[in-house]
């Protein structure tokens, strides 16, 4: 490159001659200017070597990034975080009904793997509720009056007001306009021209509906609400033990001033059916109920209150509810029951609110779809073997694209020069992290623990992965395969457990003396006797920063001890710490090289500029002056003695 100067529109005297004497701005130029000019052309080479390096060096940070990014889901074994030996995966398998029709599942990362028997028995479901069918159309006037009150089970119950002149699609508008408050939405189903037919639905699951008519009888008129609960089941035998225990609260109930009076009943296992409805007798009779119960002649168990009144159940435990059939609400039209789902999970019967079950089972989310009493679904949780293979696939990719990168910086001609594609050919960073990388398989290789798994090395000094050897291992000797590549720690005692991401460099076996208060929280930390090589709030114990074991960190439940604690390094982990050794953004060698690269290209750049900008001042002063002097030679014909000073003067001055 050749850097010039602008000549503007300044006037060029350089062949102008007087005398013997010529007046040459061209020789001005070169011997005033040039220097300039040849300073600039010099930082200019300079910035471009050092372009060329920066290029190369981001180059190589980045694709040891791409390295560390590989292998930081493969490099730990805590309890928590995204490491790919934690994923779970879970099969599932059903003696009935296919176990995809009755649910899905979702495992957390780390959960226990194991198999568990899932039975669902029932699913949960809001309650549903529909009024008799009305002789008028969705749009035609009901001709009722009065009003009522309406509420899903735990939510604000609203008084909806009712005229003489709204129609069934009136009243569901009306109800609508209080569902944030109430949990109930109301809908209309037009049967024909000239009957129709009202929906009432509660928003969750197992939360029954409540309403009751305040003045005008509209619920009883419309058909919504009976004043009676009839059992489902009928005993031919009345008065035998009916084997069931548990206890329900019956709502609805008022005493003689119109105020709700709810009242619970227990159910021994003993009692009969005639017991039970002398147990609800007695116990709205104490409460101050207007609630009775019988017998029918069928065999039924009745709970009725005043009419206009909606019955209905809430905490219900045990079984004497479902075994008697008694119905939760006392709708006259119910199409679905506010109901809640019902599991048996290795053995054990639970009920829950929602079709969502996370509580069950640690780490393990059921998602109910349909229910089959007669279905027994295995369900296995087990090691994400595909997740690993495809993680382990990454890692294969991010090394081979590293060393085709070193292998190119290391390329010579056939004289053994360095070929012109090598920038980085002898860098000493280069083959400082080659090396550390390359070590780390060395020894891997030596004792056959990646050969094991299926990963070789080809004559290009690529990885490569035999698919079906890794998969066979992965399935296998899954735990081995973790050791290879993980950071693992383990215990002696179950109640100091790994916790968070370990990113330790430490290998090797040291004893952990804990002390707790009387909280149970961590009060003590040391390693043979030295207290300042571990840190912990709480039950949190983690390695203090600068120590041997930094990037430790374990969660304790116990009440104190020494504990034995054993931390090996597998390939993973070492090249993640080299491949943030060299490659870090913020403290890595690379960034050092980076960061001093483009320091000095900004002060090169300001030395170009300056160059520059002197060259070009330097060449209009003297464009200006020759100009000046052509004027005066032309003007005055000037002796030869007379222009020498002229010129001399100039060319000093500038």
């Amino acid at each position: 490159m050749s850097t010039t100067v602008s000549t503007g529109s300044a006037i060029d005297v350089s062949s102008l001659t007087k005398g013997s004497y010529t007046v040459s701005l061209s020789e001005a130029v070169t011997t005033k200017v040039q220097p300039y000019l040849d300073r600039a052309d010099a930082v200019t080479t300079e910035i471009n070597t050092n372009s060329s390096l920066l290029t190369a060096y981001q180059s190589m940070q980045t694709l040891l990034l791409s390295l560390q990014s590989a292998t930081a889901n493969l490099a730990t074994e805590a309890v928590m975080g995204s490491n790919v030996f934690n994923a779970r995966t879970a099969a599932m398998s059903s003696t009935g009904t296919a176990a995809s029709d009755l649910m899905s599942v979702s495992v957390q990362s780390g959960t226990t793997t194991g198999s568990h028997t899932v039975v669902v028995d029932q699913l949960a479901s809001a309650e549903v509720d529909t009024s008799a069918t009305q002789t008028v159309s969705s749009t035609t006037a009901l001709g009722y009056t009065g009003s009522f009150v309406l509420s899903e089970s735990g939510m604000t119950a609203q008084t909806i007001a009712v005229t003489s002149s709204m129609s069934v699609t009136d009243l569901v508008a009306s109800i609508n306009g209080y569902s944030t408050y109430t949990g109930v939405s109301a809908s209309v189903v037009s049967v024909d021209s000239t009957h129709s037919v009202l929906v009432l639905a509660g928003q969750d699951t197992n939360k029954p509906l409540t309403m009751t008519d305040v003045s005008g009888g509209v619920l009883s008129s419309l058909g919504m609400i009976s004043s009676t609960i009839t059992s489902t089941n009928t005993f031919s035998d009345t008065s035998s033990a009916l084997n069931a225990t548990g206890s329900f609260t019956v709502d609805g109930g008022t005493d003689g001033s119109g105020n709700k009076v709810p009242f619970s009943v227990s159910v021994t296992s003993t009692m009969s059916l005639t017991e039970v409805a002398s147990a609800i007798n007695t116990a709205a009779t104490s409460a101050g109920a207007d609630v009775t119960a019988s017998i029918s002649s069928s065999g039924a168990l009745k709970i009725t209150t005043a009419a206009g009144t909606q019955l209905s159940l809430s905490g219900i435990t045990g079984t004497a509810v479902s075994t008697i059939g008694i119905p939760i609400s006392g709708a006259a039209n119910q199409a679905y029951g506010a109901q809640p789902s019902k599991v048996t999970v290795d053995g054990v019967e639970v009920d829950r609110d929602s079709n969502s079950i996370s509580d069950v089972i640690s780490g393990i989310t059921l998602n109910l779809t349909s229910a089959s009493a007669s279905s027994t679904i295995t369900l296995k949780v087990q090691p994400d073997t595909a997740k690993v293979g495809s993680a382990i696939s990454s890692f294969v990719t991010a090394y081979n694209t590293w060393e085709s990168y070193v292998t190119a910086n290391e390329a010579t001609n056939s004289d053994g020069t360095a070929s012109s594609s090598a920038v980085l050919f002898g860098n000493q960073t280069l083959r400082e992290a080659s090396l550390d990388i390359d070590n780390t398989l060395t020894g891997l290789f030596r004792n056959n623990s990646l050969g094991g798994l299926g990963i070789s090395i080809n004559s290009g000094n690529d990885l490569v992965i035999d698919s079906s050897t890794l998969s066979s291992q992965l399935a296998s000797n899954f735990t081995g395969a973790m050791y290879v590549f993980s950071a693992v720690a383990s215990t002696s005692d179950s109640s100091l457990q790994p916790y968070g991401s370990n990113y330790s460099t430490y290998s090797g076996t040291f004893d952990m003396k804990v002390t707790t208060d009387s909280s149970g929280n961590v009060n003590g930390v040391s390693v043979n006797g030295d207290s300042t090589l571990f840190t912990f709030s709480k039950n949190v114990i983690t390695g203090a920063s600068g120590s041997a074991y930094s990037g430790l960190s374990f969660k304790y439940s116990g009440t104190g001890g020494t504990i034995t604690v054993t931390s090996t390094q597998g390939i993973a982990a070492k090249m993640y710490q080299s491949a943030s050794t060299y490659g870090n953004t913020t403290s890595g060698s690379v960034q050092s090289l980076v960061s001093s690269l483009e320091s000095q290209n900004l002060l090169l750049e300001t030395q170009y500029n300056n160059d520059v900008a002197a060259a070009n001042n330097y060449a209009s002063y003297l464009l200006s002056w020759y100009s000046t002097i052509e004027s005066q030679i032309n003007s005055y014909g000037q002796t030869t003695s007379v222009m020498k000073l002229l010129i001399s003067q100039g060319l000093s001055s500038g």
